[in-house]
């Protein structure tokens, strides 16, 4: 466990070359809100997904490439990451495996190795307190949606961390409403004396009222009138062992004054939940895990959010209250979204043109390239933003040329 994390972190720029159509792109982000347009095949998935596992530390899948991404916390932080991989060491996993290459820069100052020890990129982040958490939210749904979708059943064993629990929260691709959940009824559970059913059930109960801030936020962004943890949870003491099983736990949702499971929830309404319940924090306890691996105390650890197309499936009304919704949350998190939808424009004011990026290809061989507007771009924008709407300027004008 990690020290508290003070500072807010964003991302700041990024360069990145290896990744599918991603052969050069040069970009700057800005704190807060940012939108990422441009015609079908021109990179944008691609490109969040490259970020998304460079953020994540994710290496897997990734060959013959290079990044450098900077950071802003009060200082420069810069990681710089590369796997070179020669033609006869194709076949050696281990040699691919041990090709990456990895620079931690804070503050201009290289972080070298501690003496007499190697010191992974993970270690050098938590060990200078360069905290921070990327969730990549792609179309859909989750599959596995416990506790939301699908009942969740644990075990709690004296003076033992529930298997359950832990195989929630120590997988990368869970979704973090959920892993916050199963840090917090770890925490509250772990250290109740004689495995007392009356406590178990007053803690589980505790964590559950602590989500009553995402309840109003569901509320205002959302068709999801309320939310509740069923009551008709189960909690089971087996004699003569030192144990408790818990199952049954799952969410359900008030709709039109009716209380439905998840299932018989509209498309657009489930994905609206998973993008508010992913985003929104659901702050039960201090603990938090972040892309390094590690956990840390932290009142809020700095979060990027990464989205992909969040208009699919989901009413215009409905999506102008989510775009409501994101720019409300970007004041404490970096949002990054990619979009086909004109609307995301409107949620942008006249002084932050910055905040939009435009992805486009040229030409094949160059794969693709991100952008943002230029001078011309920006002075057509501001004579629609005087008198419409931005989204006007992209529906009715040469931007995507």
């Amino acid at each position: 466990m990690a020290k508290t994390i003070k500072e807010s972190l964003y991302l700041s720029e990024v360069h990145l070359s290896g990744y599918k159509s991603i052969n050069s792109v040069d970009i700057d982000f800005q704190k807060g809100l940012n939108i990422i347009i441009g015609k079908n095949a021109a990179g944008k998935t691609n490109f969040l997904k490259f970020l998304s596992k460079l953020l994540t530390l994710d290496y897997s899948g990734l060959n013959n490439f290079s990044s450098k991404l900077t950071f802003l916390n009060g200082q420069e932080v810069s990681l710089k990451t590369s796997r070179n991989i020669e033609i006869e060491e194709l076949f050696k996993q281990a040699s691919v495996n041990s090709k990456i290459s990895s620079t931690l820069t804070i503050a201009k100052k290289i972080i070298k190795e501690k003496k007499d020890k190697e010191t992974g990129i993970e270690e050098k982040l938590a060990e200078n307190n360069i905290v921070f958490d990327c969730t990549f939210l792609c179309h859909g749904i989750p599959k596995d949606y416990l506790i939301v979708d699908k009942p969740f059943s644990f075990r709690i064993d004296k003076n033992k961390i529930s298997v359950e629990l832990a195989d929630i929260y120590g997988e990368d691709y869970n979704p973090y409403f959920l892993k916050s959940l199963a840090i917090d009824i770890l925490i509250e559970t772990f250290n109740i004396e004689g495995l007392d059913i009356v406590l178990i059930r007053k803690s589980l109960n505790s964590v559950f009222k602590k989500t009553e801030e995402l309840k109003k936020i569901l509320k205002r962004f959302s068709p999801i009138e309320d939310m509740r943890f069923s009551e008709n949870f189960n909690v089971f003491v087996e004699e003569g062992k030192e144990n408790i099983t818990i199952n049954n736990i799952f969410l359900e949702f008030k709709i039109d004054g009716n209380w439905l499971p998840f299932a018989n929830l509209s498309d657009g309404t489930k994905r609206l939940f998973y993008i508010i319940s992913e985003i929104h924090e659901v702050q039960t306890s201090n603990v938090r895990r972040a892309s390094n691996g590690g956990y840390f105390i932290s009142e809020t650890i700095s979060r990027i959010i990464l989205i992909e197309e969040p208009e699919l499936g989901i009413h215009p009304h409905q999506f102008h209250k989510l775009m409501e919704f994101l720019k409300e949350e970007s004041e404490k998190k970096q949002i990054i979204i990619s979009t086909h939808s004109p609307q995301a424009l409107d949620s942008i004011d006249q002084n932050e043109f910055n905040r939009i990026t435009i992805a486009y290809t040229t030409h094949a061989k160059e794969g693709t390239k991100l952008r943002h507007l230029n001078e011309l771009e920006q002075k057509k924008a501001n004579e629609y933003i005087k008198d419409d709407f931005l989204s006007d300027y992209w529906l009715y004008s040469d931007l995507e040329k």
